[in-house]
């Protein structure tokens, strides 16, 4: 009976033990499950928050770009409006600048808005990050923004004053003409132009765009490092954002990059092959769409070679080409001569190859590197570049 009894107790015993442990596992789970959500919101609240930080940080690395190409645009275009009657002193590649920085291009300018979209699209943006401070400095950067873009596109300050049909009037009027026949055409026109009120206007105030673009740059600096601070996003944080969003594939080695590489730019084909000596070849196969001149007719079939130097930097290739190699070769096979132009057709075959041949050796005396950044895709026959303006290449294998 005793015995009896006693096991009783400890049945009781194990079962209020069995059910405190459940309890507790339950409660655990519960607690374990809600750190877990947390944190997930946390991280998730942190990612936007730097992906907002990063993406404003870029807005203000463009607007830094535009001021430092308005300060050299604009030093350029006071010297041509002082010298205006004296154009015939000015090098021709500086007056063909001058045309070209004054020409409207009737494309707008347009920030990259894809992370404002994300951020003004989803609603849990707005509970997770739970720092009005914050929203509300983000808010006000994308709508200052969007004032200065839709202002840089439609405000006469901002204008270009050489509409883009009179330059293509002017470009389709002088024709295939040789270089010293451009130019003479290029000086009085230009020399029009540079009296014109409105271009002289634009040039004069050169100085209050870049004026312009300073406060724009020193608010956006302001906004994103008050963000930072609002935040605790850390410059570290920041550095490994970039670095995760920007890496992509595998490293490029020495072995990986041996050999026939192929890179298709519209109407080009340009084909590098990398030596184990780091030496390189380049060459550019072009084919234009059909032309018609005063004296030809057809399409203009070329091939550019030259050879190079490569290596490796930290991530980057580094090209360095040997333009003094440099060979242009121009098949006129497609190009048929207007009656009795057949000479002249023949001279201009002459010329514009000696013309491109010596550009090339303009170029070698100014000992250019090119440097890109280079991955590869997990076949290895692909590699991507990314050159220093952002702009992507992929390039392809050649199969032997």
């Amino acid at each position: 009976m005793v015995e009896k009894t006693i096991r009783k107790k400890i049945d009781w015993q194990q079962f209020f033990i069995t059910v405190i442990g459940t309890a507790i596992g339950v409660a655990l789970t519960f607690v374990v499950s809600g750190m877990l959500e947390h944190r997930k919101k946390e991280q998730a609240r942190r990612l936007t928050a730097i992906m907002v930080i990063h993406d404003i940080d870029n807005t203000i690395n463009v607007l830094k770009d535009l001021k430092e190409r308005e300060e050299q645009e604009g030093e350029l275009l006071r010297s041509a409006l002082k010298q205006r009657n004296q154009l015939e002193e000015v090098p021709s590649d500086t007056l063909n600048k001058v045309l070209t920085i004054l020409a409207d291009s009737q494309t707008d300018f347009r920030f990259d808005t894809s992370k404002e979209r994300i951020f003004n699209s989803d609603l849990d943006t707005w509970q997770n990050l739970g720092n009005m401070a914050f929203l509300d400095n983000v808010q006000s950067f994308y709508h200052y923004r969007q004032g200065f873009q839709d202002g840089l596109n439609q405000s006469t300050m901002w204008k270009k004053p050489i509409p883009d049909s009179e330059f293509m009037s002017f470009i389709m009027g002088t024709g295939w003409v040789t270089q010293e026949e451009y130019t003479a055409a290029l000086r009085p026109f230009l020399k029009e132009k540079l009296y014109e009120k409105q271009v002289a206007y634009y040039i004069n105030v050169s100085s209050s765009r870049v004026n312009y673009l300073t406060q724009v740059i020193d608010y956006g600096t302001g906004v994103n490092d008050e963000n930072k601070f609002l935040m605790g996003i850390t410059d570290k944080e920041l550095e490994n954002y970039v670095n995760n969003i920007n890496k992509k594939g595998i490293s490029l080695t020495r072995s990986k990059l041996l050999g026939h590489w192929i890179l298709n730019v519209g109407d080009q084909t340009n084909e590098y092959d990398f030596h184990g000596d780091h030496g390189y070849d380049f060459s550019v196969d072009y084919s234009s769409a059909f032309i018609k001149t005063l004296f030809f007719s057809g399409k203009l079939k070329m091939r550019f070679f030259y050879r190079g130097k490569w290596t490796f930097q930290s991530d980057s290739l580094v090209l360095t080409p040997d333009y003094s190699t440099a060979d242009l070769t121009i098949d006129p096979s497609n190009l048929v001569p207007e009656e009795n132009m057949q000479d002249s057709l023949d001279s201009w075959v002459k010329w514009y190859r000696e013309q491109g041949i010596a550009n090339f050796k303009e170029m070698a005396e100014k000992g250019e590197k090119r440097i890109v950044k280079a991955r590869l895709d997990y076949s290895k026959d692909k590699m991507e570049w990314t050159e220093s303006d952002g702009s992507v290449r992929y390039l392809k294998r050649k199969e032997e």
